[in-house]
């Protein structure tokens, strides 16, 4: 027994995440398909197969917007946070120290291991951010032929408002909750969670989180 139980204890964090990441996607997905047939018959068409709806760019598009959006914040908090500064914030570097010390020679490790974690965010922002041109180009000619108005290439997709204004209202929004994350992290706690300064520690303490 304690054979499962530790795997499942030690992974405990990202299995409850993971968990809540299928829980989400399918009660959204169906909510996102009755709208879709709701939307239809409003038109006077036929309504849609669940499984056909979600290989949709109507669909995709929305789910791609928002994976795009957030991939891009922790890509640029893994990144700046590697030469900025935020004084007081627990994981920041400390600016009157600057760089951590390193433990072994750079030429000991790979350029590419030594910034794969940004570079695996970077390349799962390049993905969905592809993907979500491609799939939002369907879902805005899915749109348009509802209207009676020929579909338009990708290109043509890029320069419309309707591409920028939502790619740039998601990316807004994962940029404030980013910014108001490292800013709570200076002056509040969360006894117990490495995401927080300890308890007892002061305002200005940089870079040290709870271990």
């Amino acid at each position: 027994m304690r054979r499962l139980i530790d795997p499942i204890k030690d992974n405990s964090l990202t299995i409850v995440l993971f968990s809540l990441f299928a829980i989400c996607i399918s009660i959204q997905s169906y909510a996102a398909w009755l709208l879709q047939n709701e939307t239809l018959a409003s038109h006077g068409d036929a309504s849609v197969g669940y499984w056909d709806f979600l290989s949709s760019g109507t669909y995709l598009e929305g789910l791609a917007s928002n994976w795009q959006a957030a991939v891009l914040q922790l890509a640029s908090l893994i990144l700046f946070s590697s030469f900025l500064f935020q004084r007081g914030a627990p994981h920041s570097l400390n600016p009157h120290k600057g760089k951590l010390k390193r433990s072994w020679r750079k030429s000991e490790f790979s350029w590419v291991y030594r910034h794969s974690f940004f570079l695996i965010f970077l390349l799962l922002f390049v993905l969905s951010f592809a993907l979500h041109i491609v799939v939002g180009t369907d879902a805005f000619n899915e749109k348009r032929f509802l209207a009676g108005q020929p579909p338009i290439s990708i290109g043509a997709f890029l320069l419309t408002s309707k591409f920028w204004t939502t790619t740039l209202e998601t990316w807004q929004a994962e940029y404030l909750v980013i910014a108001m994350y490292v800013a709570f992290s200076i002056f509040l706690r969360q006894e117990g969670s490495p995401e927080s300064k300890k308890t007892e520690s002061k305002n200005e303490t940089t870079g040290s989180s709870n271990k």
